[in-house]
């Protein structure tokens, strides 16, 4: 059995791939390092000269939440920096799997878009922002949505394609 051509469309979605393969697993490794440097910092010092008790203890509470919250995020995107590099492996080999990784991924991306602009809308009409500053910033959160929305839209468009298909072994049956 010869060995398909890769179409040039799965090559710049694996190239994209890994280039937010690779930020997110810098975005990574950076909060996860942040959490371990805040964690071993000496906690005598104090931003202001308050020697308050209940201030000390907040201020005591805020860092550990940060330090966990760092944590946390920072080992999430370093699981997904790991996950998006081996996409990139799979789509480049023209694996099953990767196929259907990257569809799931999109497919959530759009998910979290839709979510993003109706949630956006929902702040924005509340008493909580009801500065007319803000109308600008979330004409552009909507208008960046919608693109991310159009763009997932294209490439699910394009793995669907029967020649790409055919690639990843995904055929009609």
């Amino acid at each position: 059995m010869e060995e398909q051509k890769r179409p040039t469309g799965v090559t710049i979605i694996a190239i994209l791939t890994i280039v937010g393969g690779i930020l997110i697993f810098v975005l990574g490794i950076s909060l996860t390092a942040l959490s371990i440097l805040t964690s071993v910092s000496p906690t005598n010092i104090s931003i202001t000269t308050n020697t308050n008790t209940s201030n000390n203890n907040f201020s005591n509470d805020v860092t550990s939440f940060f330090i966990i919250f760092s944590a946390v995020v920072g080992s999430v995107f370093l699981v997904m920096g790991i996950a998006y590099l081996t996409m990139f492996y799979g789509l480049l080999k023209g694996k099953g799997w990767a196929w259907l990784l990257t569809m799931v991924l999109l497919i959530v991306g759009i998910i979290i878009q839709i979510v993003s602009i109706t949630a956006g809308d929902v702040f924005t009409l509340s008493e909580i922002n009801k500065d007319r500053t803000n109308s600008r910033s979330t004409v552009s959160e909507i208008t960046i949505s919608i693109i991310g929305i159009a763009i997932n839209m294209l490439i699910i468009s394009y793995l669907l394609r029967p020649h790409v298909r055919a690639y990843f072994g995904r055929l009609y049956s």
